[in-house]
């Protein structure tokens, strides 16, 4: 019994692959940043397990650094046709038909949040072919240092 368990867990294993990066030449990101305050939210609200630090960063009206991401796809294989874009593993932006030459806004939001892991700190642009069978991706990550990472190479740091 144990031995079909680990036969079962091989086989899974052997064909499970990973969706390949899209090559550095095929797509170029540019990078925007603009200072803005939060959105204002209701400093009446009392959230009990809140710390004094998250409340004066919630109801903050300084100026925060806000990060937006330009996407332009240069190239696609004959095989790719449509993409989708996750944001912290949620879809953002299913299904859409790839348009050469035209940027993609991605926002990314501010960067204290983003280093925080709390938002915008994980983006994946898949691209698919007509069957929506993902061929490759494009994985663009910030860590709690900032650096910026674009398929797994540091591209910056914010």
């Amino acid at each position: 019994m144990m031995a079909k368990v680990v036969v079962c867990w091989l086989t899974l294993f052997c064909f499970v692959q990973d969706i390949p990066f899209k090559p550095d030449k095929e797509f170029t990101i540019r990078v925007e940043l603009k200072f803005k305050p939060r959105p204002l939210e209701s400093s009446t609200r009392v959230e009990l397990s809140e710390t004094r630090a998250e409340y004066e960063r919630r109801t903050s009206t300084d100026q925060l650094p806000f990060l937006t991401l330009y996407l332009t796809t240069h190239e696609v294989p004959f095989a790719e046709t449509r993409m989708k874009v996750l944001r912290d593993r949620k879809v953002i932006m299913g299904n859409r038909k790839i348009e050469l030459g035209k940027e993609l806004k991605i926002e990314v939001g501010f960067t204290d949040d983003a280093k925080d892991g709390i938002s915008g700190y994980e983006h994946a642009i898949y691209y698919m072919d007509e069957s929506r069978k993902e061929v490759s991706r494009i994985l663009i990550t910030i860590d709690k240092t900032g650096d910026y990472y674009v398929n797994g190479v540091k591209r910056g740091r914010f």
